[in-house]
Formats: C-alpha cells, sequence, structure tokens
C-alpha cells in the first residue's frame, strides 16, 4: 500500500511538472520567435549555419537518417534527465533552449516557404517528440528535487530514485521517440 501511495505522489509530481515545462516549453518558442522577428538578420544567419552543419544528414539513407534522428533525441533527453540530479536545472535549461530555437528556426523557414508548411514539417512527429522530451525532463526536475530532500537530511535513496526514472525513460519515452524518429523521416517529408 505505502509503495503503491509513493508511486502514485511520484507520478503525480511528474504531471505538475510536466505541465510547467509544457508551458515554458511554448513560451520559450513565442520567445524565440519574437527575438527572430526583432533581429531577422541574426536569425537567419543561425539557421543558415545550422543548416550547413547538419546538412549532410540529408544525404543518407532514409534508416541512416533514422538512426541518427533517434540517437540524438535519446542521447541528449537521457543526459538532461540524469543531468537533473545537479538540482533539477540542466532539464529546465534543455526545454528553454530547445524551444527558443524552435521559434528562431520556425520564423526564418516559415518566412521562406510559409507557415503552414513549417507546421506541417514540425507536427506529425513533434505530437510524439516533444511529449517525450519533456517527460524525460519532468523526471530530471523530479530527481532534483529528490537531491534536495537528500541535502535536507529527508530519507531519500537516491539509486531507487534514478532506477525508477531510467525505467519510466526505457518503458515510456524511448519508444515514443523511435515511432518520432520514424514518422520524422518516412511519413513528415511527404505530408509536408
Amino acid at each position: 500500500m505505502r509503495r503503491s501511495f509513493r508511486k502514485d505522489m511520484r507520478q503525480g509530481e511528474i504531471l505538475v511538472y510536466f505541465f510547467i515545462l509544457t508551458l515554458l516549453f511554448f513560451a520559450s518558442i513565442y520567445m524565440g520567435y519574437f527575438t527572430a522577428e526583432n533581429f531577422p538578420g541574426m536569425a537567419k544567419g543561425f539557421v543558415e549555419k545550422f543548416s550547413s552543419e547538419f546538412g549532410f544528414i540529408k544525404k543518407l539513407p532514409p534508416f541512416g537518417i533514422l538512426a541518427i534522428i533517434f540517437l540524438n533525441n535519446t542521447v541528449k533527453s537521457f543526459v538532461a534527465m540524469l543531468l537533473g540530479l545537479l538540482f533539477g536545472i540542466i532539464p529546465v535549461l534543455f526545454v528553454f533552449i530547445n524551444g527558443y530555437l524552435i521559434g528562431v528556426v520556425v520564423y526564418v523557414v516559415g518566412g521562406r516557404i510559409g507557415m503552414d508548411r513549417v507546421l506541417m514539417l514540425l507536427i506529425p512527429h513533434g505530437v510524439l517528440e516533444i511529449p517525450a522530451v519533456l517527460l524525460a525532463c519532468s523526471y530530471g526536475v523530479w530527481l532534483g528535487k529528490m537531491v534536495l530532500k537528500k541535502m535536507a537530511g529527508k530519507d531519500v535513496s537516491l539509486g531507487e530514485c534514478i532506477d525508477m526514472a531510467v525505467r519510466a525513460y526505457i518503458k515510456t519515452v524511448v519508444p515514443l521517440l523511435l515511432v518520432a524518429a520514424f514518422v520524422e523521416t518516412f511519413i513528415t517529408p511527404h505530408i509536408a
């Protein structure tokens, strides 16, 4: 009974962090878009540099693209989650920076190909990828809270907490990111 209660409490906390990080994510998209709107030259330069650095991906075969997208998203979100042990700061920054960069890219690319097409390039896989990353980061914030509780002298097993976060990551986040990478590689280009 006690274990079930603690699990429910943890899941409730994760949902709260998920909601807060979702708000932060969309606010940071707006901030990135607003910044790009006010400094279009700088934003265009950033997007061009980014495109040139990662342009090689387009030349890969489809399963190579899928593998790179999947590995990039799983490794970064996993690291962001575990770095939540540093008081939950890194997952919050990870969400903010990613949202901000998306806002900049949406402004620049939307100006070139139209906002409706940009949304069609983002939404099909984004509906899976974004919640997966936000969930990983929510666990990261939770881990940060557990560290603070431990420092305050509370009875907290950080090993157990990390184990719970990693299990949730493998069970939920990894499959979502795999399906998102598949959609981004094979479906999104045809829709957009």
